[in-house]
C-alpha cells in the first residue's frame, strides 16, 4: 500500500519543486547572433539610405513639380486715383510759393539723388552672348546690352522686364543687378508689337547678399503725369549701364498708334543716345515710363521718352505669367468729328501682312463699329476688349467698307486672337 503510494507523492513534490528548474542557455551564442543582427540591420539601413539619396535626387524634379506647385501667378497692380493734394496754381498765394534759393536747391538734388539710388537697386542690365568670340568682349560691348526693371518675383523667378535684346541669337543671357553680380537668365515670353519682352532669373542662383542690393520695381501711374513733373531716367539712356540723369517731363499727352492700341507716350526735355534703354521715374520713385528712343521721330533731338506704364501693365502681367500677349494686326485711328465723311467708329489705316486681321480679310479703309457685339468707336476701347481675350480665341468685329458708289455697306469679320514674337 506504501509502495503504490509513492509513485503520487513523488509526482507531487515534482510539481511543487518545477519553478526551481532552469534552462541553461548558450549566452556566447546568443550574444555572436545579436551582434549579428545589429550588423545586418546597420548593413541594411546603410544601403537603403544610399539607394534613398540617389533615388531622391533623380526623382526631385518631379517630386517638385508635383509636391511643390508651379510658381505663383504675378498680378500688376493697377492705377489708383490720386488725390489732388495741392491747390490749383491760381488759388496758391504769394506767400506760399518756396523761395529757390542756393540751399533749397542743394536739398532738393540730394533728395532726388536718394531717390535714384533707392530706384536703382530695381535697374539692371541684360546681356546677350553669342559664343562666336570671346565673351569679356562681347559682355563689354554696349551695343549688345540694354537696360531693364525688375518687375515681380513669382517664387521661382525674379522676372525683368526689358526691351528684346539687339542680340536675336545669344546662346547665353546674362543679367546684372545693381551690386555688379551677373546671373545666367532665360526669356519668360515676349511680344513683338512694342518689342517688350520677361527675362527670369532663377531665385535659387541669386546669392543672399545679391539679395540684400535689390529690389521689385514699384511701377506708378503715366497717367498721372504732367508736363513740368519731375523725371529721372535711369539704365542706359545714354548708351552705358548705371547712368542717371535729372530733368522734367516736357511732353504728357501725345500717343502712338501701334498695332491693336493706342499708346501714350512720355517725353522728356533730356536728350539721350539713339539706341538707350531704361526706366522714367518720377520724384517718388515710381516708375511711369519705359524708354524706347525707337519712337522718336527726326525733329525729337533725341529727347529721352518712353511708353507710359499705365498703358502696358496689362502686357507686362501677361508677359510675367508666360501668357501671350492678344494680338490681330490692326492698326486704326479714331473717327472724329473732324472726319465727317467717315461712318462713326475705328477707321482702319493699315492691316499687317500675314496677321489674323489680314487672314479675315480687313482691309485698309474698313471702319470697325463693334467687337464682339460691344458698340465701340475708339482704338483704346478696341485695345481694352483685346486683351481680355486668349490667343485661339474668335471674335466678330462688325464695320462697313465703302462701296464703289461711294456708299458705306455693312461688313462682318470672324478674326481669330494670335500672338506676335
Amino acid at each position: 500500500m506504501e509502495e503504490r503510494n509513492r509513485p503520487e507523492e513523488e509526482q507531487e513534490a515534482q510539481e511543487e519543486y518545477s519553478f526551481l528548474q532552469e534552462v541553461i542557455k548558450d549566452e556566447a551564442g546568443s550574444r555572436k547572433k545579436l551582434k549579428s543582427d545589429i550588423v545586418r540591420v546597420i548593413s541594411f539601413g546603410f544601403v537603403f539610405g544610399i539607394v534613398a539619396c540617389f533615388s531622391f535626387y533623380a526623382f526631385r524634379p518631379w517630386i517638385e513639380s508635383k509636391f511643390e506647385g508651379g510658381p505663383e501667378q504675378v498680378t500688376i497692380p493697377k492705377d489708383e486715383e490720386e488725390e489732388e493734394d495741392q491747390k490749383p496754381e491760381e488759388e496758391v498765394k504769394e506767400e506760399e510759393r518756396p523761395v529757390l534759393d542756393t540751399d533749397s536747391y542743394r536739398e532738393m538734388l540730394q533728395s532726388l539723388k536718394g531717390v535714384a539710388k533707392e530706384t536703382n537697386k530695381s535697374v539692371v542690365e541684360i546681356s546677350g552672348v553669342t559664343g562666336d568670340g570671346d565673351w569679356t568682349k562681347e559682355l563689354n560691348d554696349s551695343s549688345r546690352s540694354i537696360s531693364g526693371i525688375i518687375v515681380a518675383d513669382n517664387s521661382r523667378e525674379l522676372l525683368v522686364l526689358g526691351k528684346m535684346l539687339p542680340v536675336r541669337d545669344a546662346e547665353q543671357i546674362l543679367v546684372t543687378f545693381a551690386d555688379g553680380e551677373k546671373y545666367e537668365a532665360s526669356v519668360k515670353r515676349r511680344e513683338g508689337n512694342l518689342g517688350l519682352c520677361v527675362y527670369g532669373v532663377p531665385r535659387e542662383k541669386i546669392s543672399g547678399e545679391t539679395w540684400s542690393r535689390i529690389e521689385v520695381a514699384t511701377l506708378g501711374s503715366s497717367n498721372a503725369v504732367g508736363m513740368g513733373d519731375t523725371a529721372i531716367v535711369l539704365g542706359k539712356p545714354f548708351g552705358y549701364a548705371n547712368a542717371v540723369s535729372y530733368g522734367i517731363v516736357a511732353s504728357d499727352r501725345t500717343y502712338m498708334e501701334f498695332s491693336d492700341g493706342r499708346f501714350s507716350i512720355i517725353y522728356t526735355d533730356i536728350a539721350g543716345a539713339g539706341a538707350g534703354s531704361g526706366v522714367i521715374a518720377n520724384i517718388r520713385g515710381e516708375i511711369i515710363g519705359i524708354i524706347d528712343q525707337k519712337i522718336l521721330d527726326e525733329n525729337s533731338r533725341n529727347q529721352i521718352a518712353g511708353y507710359g506704364i499705365s498703358d502696358i501693365k496689362e502686357m507686362i502681367e501677361l508677359l510675367s505669367n508666360g501668357a501671350g500677349v492678344p494680338y490681330t494686326g490692326l492698326c486704326g485711328v479714331d473717327v472724329t468729328e473732324e472726319m465727317e465723311e467717315f461712318p462713326e467708329g475705328i477707321y482702319v489705316t493699315e492691316v499687317e501682312a500675314d496677321s489674323p486681321a489680314m487672314a479675315a480679310g480687313i482691309q485698309s479703309g474698313d471702319i470697325i463699329t463693334s467687337v464682339d457685339g460691344s458698340e465701340t468707336s475708339t482704338v483704346s476701347g478696341y485695345h481694352g476688349v483685346l486683351m481680355k481675350k486668349v490667343p485661339g480665341n474668335r471674335i466678330i468685329l462688325k464695320g462697313c467698307r465703302q462701296g464703289a458708289g461711294g456708299e458705306y455697306v455693312d461688313i462682318d469679320f470672324t478674326v481669330v486672337v494670335g500672338t506676335k514674337e
